[in-house]
């Protein structure tokens, strides 16, 4: 294939912003592919519901689309469902439910956090983060699993805005509220992370970014995810009480739970432009 000039459109952020994101983090470069933000494109890939107007001379067949969301998010409505359809050769998204083509069940190949040259010892077993959102049942699972591992002894450390709510003893040193990018990950064996909502194959960052940590995701979410990341994950279940019994498990036993996990391959499953060439074919 000869050079593909891709522009990303999308509905939250431009064009600029968005080469700026793929190309920071993509630790593979290839010659054939560039991402551009002129409008000299021969390709195009539609993040969310954005609705361009694609230049002159760009078939269908070099225009897909990625959902950034899970559907409940997504906004979607009839116009873009009308614009996909027209202008779309294939959208990627988690569940396609009754949509029509060219819509198809597929990961979003989600933004994540660069990866980092050298990571810390591994002195910590295992984190969870919380934020204050509450919408979702992944929102609200997060704080019943925090509540939780709180009752117990267990050293597993909570990040994230959540930690200030009143339900929580602030005097708790597991408590870590505010994090920096890559504090719940570098130096841990394990991280408790759980999708905002459950979905086919939508999956996100939650679980991209402990992977290329090399640390073990102890995993709620996407139900298809053995299929993009095989004999990486340890599954939760939702059930708060079976869940906290393979926590505690995970902490007294951890070598139980390892996983070999190469980060050099699952940067290569998640990334963008690794994988782009096939997903236009």
């Amino acid at each position: 294939m000869s050079l593909i000039r891709i522009r990303i459109f999308a509905d939250f952020c431009d064009s600029i912003q968005a080469k700026k994101y793929i190309d920071k983090i993509s630790y593979y470069n290839d010659d054939k592919i560039y991402i551009t933000d002129d409008d000299e494109y021969t390709h195009v890939i539609i993040w969310n519901t954005a609705m361009p107007n694609i230049r002159e001379g760009i078939p269908k067949e070099n225009v897909i689309g990625f959902a950034y969301e899970p559907l409940v998010y997504l906004r979607l409505t009839q116009d873009f469902i009308d614009y996909a359809i027209k202008h779309i050769h294939r959208y990627y998204i988690g569940d396609v439910y009754n949509l029509p083509a060219p819509f198809v069940e597929k990961n979003g190949y989600l933004l994540y956090n660069m990866r980092l040259k050298e990571l810390k010892p591994k002195n910590n077993r295992m984190s969870i983060i919380i934020s204050q959102k509450l919408h979702q049942e992944g929102h609200k699972y997060r704080h019943v699993l925090a509540n939780a591992i709180l009752k117990t002894d267990l050293p597993i450390d909570i990040y994230g805005r959540g930690c200030g709510f009143d339900v929580y003893d602030q005097s708790d040193t597991r408590l870590k509220g505010i994090f920096e990018r890559y504090e719940p990950y570098d130096g841990y064996s394990f991280h408790i992370c759980i999708e905002n909502v459950g979905s086919n194959h939508y999956f996100s960052e939650k679980i991209i970014n402990p992977l290329l940590m090399n640390v073990v995701p102890v995993y709620l979410g996407c139900v298809n995810i053995e299929k993009y990341f095989p004999n990486n994950i340890v599954k939760l279940t939702g059930d708060v009480t079976a869940d906290m019994l393979l926590i505690t498990d995970i902490m007294n036993n951890p070598y139980n739970y390892r996983k070999n996990i190469d980060i050099d391959e699952i940067e290569k499953k998640v990334s963008l432009k690794h994988n782009v060439e096939e997903l236009f074919e």
